[in-house]
């Protein structure tokens, strides 16, 4: 499930690239870094429902940072 259209699904989202990321929870989007792919490969988990929990955060979709 994703928020918007323009979104991606997470099972598609590589941590090692920058992006864009909606967090469901805040209703906001986070800008990701590269510098967090390991700990997010290591605790994130993929809910039944396509989000990813991970920290505080459940995130619904992704974006390339310059919208391409």
């Amino acid at each position: 499930m994703t928020t918007h259209s323009s979104l991606r699904p997470m099972d598609a989202f590589d941590p090692t690239e920058p992006a864009i990321l909606h967090d469901r929870v805040s209703g906001r989007i986070i800008t990701w870094t590269a510098e967090q792919a390991d700990d997010y490969r290591r605790t994130g988990r993929l809910r039944g429902d396509g989000t990813v929990a991970w920290k505080t955060y459940v995130f619904d979709g992704w974006g390339n940072v310059l919208g391409g």
